[in-house]
């Protein structure tokens, strides 16, 4: 099997700044470049990015997507070739670089990724989550970015919010690399050592750096951008998103499908750990990952989510069928009653 990797990574401060010198530059050359950014700030910045990268405007074409749903891919898909492109950049958030992604993959043009935030490890990853409706949503497998440009001075200026969805993210990697093994255990489900290799270290990477004293921002916001990519490049090279996804991640997706998704996808993921460590008897072990919540800001309860008990409690019985994954969901008593007692355990009622 093959494994595409990007070829070029920008990832430090004043980023844009170092395109103009960039061998991206010179690829872009009087290739016709069609940029996909959201309708709000990052227009603004994909037009930074557009004159940092020198491109003229016979050979650009600007397209704005509003949302990740199929109907959207559909449209912007039929501009881009109504424009002859040649090189698809995607300047945004999750949802934007998704849908970037799939175009690109579509019509198998090369994809430059531009993250606005790291809310997801949709910043470099060979998955995206494109939405059939405002129920249902797919995971697309797709071709990994040709370069990926980060400014660090960029991301740390979007919410602090987004930042801690991402990390919830970069989390689940432990979930999730428990779970794989715990399949490669009960059902000799194929691992690749190299993908769980790249998926525990990355998380172990900023995990490491945010426990050291006085860790400058900036530095701890690069370590994490970084580790985001090493997450995507973990399931590229296990050609599957197991390295980074178990029932933490089939959690959310139950929330998402059966309640409404009221969270972002990280926070959704982060609530799914605390279940999942749980299950998995990590809970109140020295690698519990719910130690590091408070400092990262991410949801010690679904309630600050805005989920009720019996929304959880659906979600995680739900949970299973989403895909066919075998995870510690498969060997839990999914019992309405016994959920319940679990929950008490995990998120304690109030007084």
């Amino acid at each position: 099997m093959k494994v595409e990797f990007p070829t070029h990574l920008i990832c430090e401060p004043k980023a844009f700044e170092l395109l103009p010198c960039s061998e991206i530059v010179e690829t872009l050359a009087e290739r016709r470049v069609t940029v996909i950014t959201g309708n709000g700030p990052t227009r603004q910045i994909g037009e930074q990015v557009t004159t940092a990268l020198k491109l003229q405007p016979s050979q650009l074409s600007a397209l704005y997507c509003k949302d990740n749903m199929l109907r959207t891919v559909d449209q912007i898909e039929m501009e881009a070739q109504k424009g002859f492109a040649e090189i698809i950049i995607g300047v945004g958030g999750g949802k934007v670089l998704d849908v970037s992604k799939v175009v690109g993959t579509r019509m198998n043009l090369p994809v430059i990724l531009v993250p606005t935030a790291l809310s997801s490890d949709a910043i470099c990853s060979p998955v995206a989550s494109i939405r059939v409706d405002q129920i249902k949503s797919l995971s697309i497998e797709v071709k990994m970015p040709w370069a990926v440009v980060i400014d660090l001075d960029i991301v740390a200026r979007s919410p602090a919010r987004l930042f801690s969805s991402g990390i919830g993210d970069l989390l689940s990697n432990k979930t999730a690399l428990a779970d794989w093994k715990l399949a490669h255990k009960v059902k000799n489900e194929k691992m690749n050592a190299f993908a769980c290799m790249i998926a525990n270290n990355s998380t172990d990477a900023f995990l490491n750096k945010l426990t050291q004293k006085n860790i400058d921002s900036k530095i701890l916001l690069q370590v994490a951008s970084e580790s985001l990519i090493m997450s995507g490049i973990a399931m590229a090279v296990a050609g599957t998103s197991r390295p980074c996804s178990g029932s933490e991640h089939l959690i959310s997706h139950a929330l998402d499908y059966y309640c409404g998704g009221k969270a972002l996808h990280g926070e959704q993921v982060a609530i799914g750990v605390l279940i999942s460590e749980y299950l998995q008897g990590y809970q109140n072990s020295e690698y519990s990952l719910r130690q590091y919540y408070k400092r990262l800001g991410l949801p010690l309860h679904y309630k600050k989510l805005g989920y009720t008990k019996e929304e959880i409690c659906l979600a995680v019985q739900k949970a299973p069928t989403i895909r066919n994954r075998y995870t510690i969901l498969n060997e839990t008593d999914l019992t309405t009653k016994k959920i319940n007692l679990v929950l008490d355990e995990i998120f304690p009622p109030s007084p």
